[in-house]
């Protein structure tokens, strides 16, 4: 995200993926992961996010978002605080799959954080309470971003 969507639609990414995984949804999507397979290393993360129309309104943005996407077959991943094999797109691929499909499905919350820090790292975690006014546990996955000032990442509407 970053420079390949305009700021104003960022958290609404976020608020989107994040309203997919909890409540009432997380059922909806660990049936859709049953019956459909939604997040499997058989389809991209734009694939699967297109699916269930998480992404942009505008085409520009819509299509940044999933360059995006894409870019994370380039980014690195840890789990847990340890490195993965998998690239960015795998692990997220893998790790929404496995939560999933297993018998206690976690709430997942989407957040973003500098790509500097660490550099270019899908960072996953299990068992955080990110919500101070809740009792639920989450698989937390941040995705990198590279801001705008970025020298290579090109020039994007704020």
């Amino acid at each position: 995200m970053g420079s390949l969507v305009a700021d104003r639609y960022v958290p609404d990414l976020l608020q989107q993926m994040n309203s997919r995984f909890i409540a009432e949804a997380l059922g909806e999507m660990v049936q859709f992961q049953k019956e459909f397979k939604v997040f499997s290393p058989q389809h991209t993360l734009r694939m699967s996010f297109g699916l269930l129309n998480i992404a942009p309104v505008g085409e520009e943005d819509r299509e940044g978002f999933f360059k995006y996407l894409n870019l994370l077959k380039k980014a690195g991943a840890s789990v847990d605080g340890k490195p993965s094999k998998l690239n960015g797109h795998d692990q997220i691929i893998a790790s929404l799959q496995g939560n999933l499909e297993s018998g206690k499905p976690l709430s997942v919350f989407f957040t973003s954080h500098s790509g500097d820090q660490p550099k270019g790292v899908v960072k996953v975690t299990a068992g955080d309470r990110v919500l101070s006014f809740s009792p639920l546990v989450f698989l937390t996955i941040s995705m990198p971003t590279i801001g705008a000032d970025h020298p290579k990442a090109g020039k994007r509407k704020k």
